[in-house]
């Protein structure tokens, strides 16, 4: 089981760094004729798979990605749809990760984000007193939806424009309904060249 405070003070000094990265280029914003073209850099589309054998947590992921110009700070809205065994259901995602990725062609990265998660088939118990049992935890109902949080670290590799790319990393995400229902996930995505 995982120290939740420990949890608590690396997304805490994740966003911190990703806001103060943030202010340093603030002052710029303030203009009256704001064109956000001019502090961001499109990153493009990207494809991925997403897996979590321990959990038998598999799907898919589309993204598009946009850095803050001239910094590490990376955007990435995503919607994905994957199947995760610890509840037995299938679900629909939609997120947003933010990063700190330089743009190097080897460049490692770290993040954290949110979802929401709907699901396709909940599973409600009919009788009061009868439950559902997963890894040795009882459950009232199983594939409800819920807001996930999430921690990310891995590398991205660009060959030749930012558009080809290939990224491997590690998620960890937090799930908002009752229980024990974290889980690990490994991803491997591509650009799409769109």
């Amino acid at each position: 089981m995982c120290d939740m405070s420990g949890q608590s003070m690396l997304l805490r000094a994740i966003l911190t760094t990703l806001l103060l990265c943030g202010a340093a280029g603030a002052q710029r914003l303030w203009d009256d004729d704001f064109d956000h073209e001019a502090y961001e850099e499109p990153a493009g589309a990207t494809f991925a798979f997403l897996v979590g054998p321990s959990d038998d947590i598999y799907g898919i992921s589309v993204g598009s990605g946009t850095w803050l110009a001239d910094t590490p700070v990376f955007g990435d809205y995503f919607v994905s749809l994957f199947y995760n065994g610890l509840e037995e259901a299938s679900y629909s995602s939609v997120g947003m990760t933010i990063r700190l990725l330089p743009h190097w062609r080897v460049a490692p990265f770290v993040g954290g984000g949110g979802s929401y998660n709907y699901s396709f088939n909940s599973v409600e118990d009919e009788s009061a007193d009868a439950t559902f049992v997963v890894q040795g935890e009882e459950y009232s109902t199983l594939g409800e939806s819920y807001w996930g949080g999430h921690v990310e670290a891995g590398v991205r590799v660009t060959f030749g424009s930012r558009r080809q790319l290939l990224e491997v990393m590690g998620r960890y995400t937090w799930s908002s309904n009752e229980g024990d229902l974290d889980y690990w996930l490994v991803g491997v995505s591509t650009g799409v060249g769109i």
